[in-house]
């Protein structure tokens, strides 16, 4: 089921499950301009928050909605032509190669990007990954997944930026199936 395309109510609080950084920005905003209205006792205040607080609400889901369709597009491609990596065997000199992983969930971040951070464990290591939709209905901590996506850089300081030889590599993840 396609997380925005329809705008029912469930798919609304599926969405702000699963991006809280839009929802609490969304809540945060919607807040001040109420707030600013009562106490200045001016309605156009209101008013002109309006479009502000829409972007806020339409944005987050047209953003989901594109990498949504951005994953359902890669997702076979790399399902029909990858065969599983061992955590272990994924090293700086793989950058930018296709990866597929299989592994046990350890945890799940939502922080204040709108994208899920997500840590898996196999035998012989631990990895980061960054996906650009959400985890599968049901995925949770512990599960066994099978991960897609490509090796880039994890740095160990400052996240996207950082020193440039103290980086280890982590998961721009496009997809993930629950095993």
């Amino acid at each position: 089921m396609h997380m925005v395309k329809k705008f029912n109510l469930n798919n609304i609080l599926r969405h702000a499950k699963t991006m809280p950084s839009a929802t609490l920005s969304l809540i945060i905003w919607s807040a001040i301009a109420i707030w600013a209205t009562i106490m200045s006792k001016n309605i156009w205040i209101l008013v002109c928050s309006i479009p502000f607080i829409i972007a806020l609400t339409l944005i987050p889901l047209k953003i989901s909605s594109m990498n949504y369709d951005i994953s359902q597009e890669l997702l076979p491609k790399y399902e029909n032509t990858l065969s599983t990596t061992k955590i272990g065997n994924i090293t700086k000199e793989m950058l930018n190669q296709k990866v597929k992983v299989e592994g046990t969930v350890e945890k799940i971040i939502y922080g204040i990007s709108p994208k899920p951070t997500i840590k898996i464990r196999d035998d012989t290591g631990e990895i980061y990954t960054l996906l650009i939709v959400p985890l599968p209905e049901g995925v949770k901590k512990g599960d066994k997944i099978a991960l897609y996506g490509i090796v880039s850089k994890h740095y160990k300081y400052f996240g996207f930026m950082g020193i440039p030889k103290l980086w280890k590599p982590k998961i721009f993840g496009i997809g993930v199936d629950k095993l």
